[in-house]
């Protein structure tokens, strides 16, 4: 029981508006799930994770991060445990060489799937939670395939029981988002959102903060695709559903592509 957020540009942007300000703000997210929360971007092509084991809405680091975090992918991620103690190394994202994930749901053959790791991906396990091993599944996968979607199907295809595979994985270059409930669709949901230059925004997103794409920082030129559990804007944009068992990959120049998996 977790909540995503994540968005690829064309340029470094900041995230200020849609975490604070937007009628429906990522940090409003954090009153259902209040056991922690995860910023993870790329500098440079490196990629960096800051996360804390409280609440979203009382923490001062989040504050921080969410109005001087610029990059042209972020993955971010508040959480409700399922697994796990209330730990720093229990929060999403994770990251792993180029790659950053966070996940939303609860894989329940989270031993068996350990099992199967290879001895480098099971040592760097950090903490507790079955989507800190998914994520490891699904990079040995990827590893042994020579491709992300040929490893994610195939990783995919042993995943049996589980209450949501939601998840957000980058490599620095693309960014993918999947959706599989297995029940309680109407809570596992992924939308996701084509936004254009700010000067198409509608009118009700510019506010004090029209600095940028979000209403915050970036410049009118700007584009990009937002991918989060729930619509951040509601009505006011045309966000789309992900299909159940889809993955939506979205590339460096924006475009896109959907799969059944």
């Amino acid at each position: 029981m977790c909540r995503l957020f994540g968005v690829i540009a064309n340029k470094p942007v900041d995230v200020e508006f849609s975490f604070l300000y937007g009628s429906k703000a990522f940090k409003d997210f954090a009153e259902g799930n209040p056991d922690g929360w995860g910023i993870g971007w790329y500098e440079e092509g490196t990629p960096i994770v800051s996360k804390k084991p409280v609440c979203a809405d009382s923490s001062d680091m989040f504050l921080n991060r969410a109005k001087s975090v610029m990059s042209k992918i972020i993955i971010a991620h508040v959480r409700k445990s399922s697994r796990g103690e209330k730990t720093e190394a229990n929060c999403h994202p994770f990251e792993y060489g180029k790659w950053i994930f966070a996940h939303n749901g609860t894989v329940c053959n989270h031993d068996g799937l350990c099992s199967k790791l290879d001895s480098q991906h099971r040592a760097a396990i950090q903490g507790e939670t079955d989507s800190e091993v998914l994520f490891h599944w699904l990079l040995q996968n990827i590893e042994i395939a020579g491709s992300v979607s040929k490893g994610l199907q195939s990783a995919l295809s042993e995943v049996n029981e589980f209450t949501a595979l939601n998840f957000l994985l980058s490599d620095g270059i693309t960014l993918y988002a999947y959706r599989n409930a297995s029940g309680g669709n109407g809570y596992y949901t992924l939308y996701f959102l084509r936004r254009k230059r700010q000067d198409r925004l509608p009118e009700t997103l510019k506010s004090a903060e029209t600095r940028a794409l979000f209403s915050s920082k970036s410049l009118r030129d700007e584009k990009a695709v937002l991918v989060c559990s729930e619509k951040l804007t509601e009505d006011e944009e045309d966000w789309k559903e992900i299909p159940n068992e889809n993955l939506l990959e979205i590339r460096s120049d924006l475009s896109t592509n959907l799969v059944n998996i």
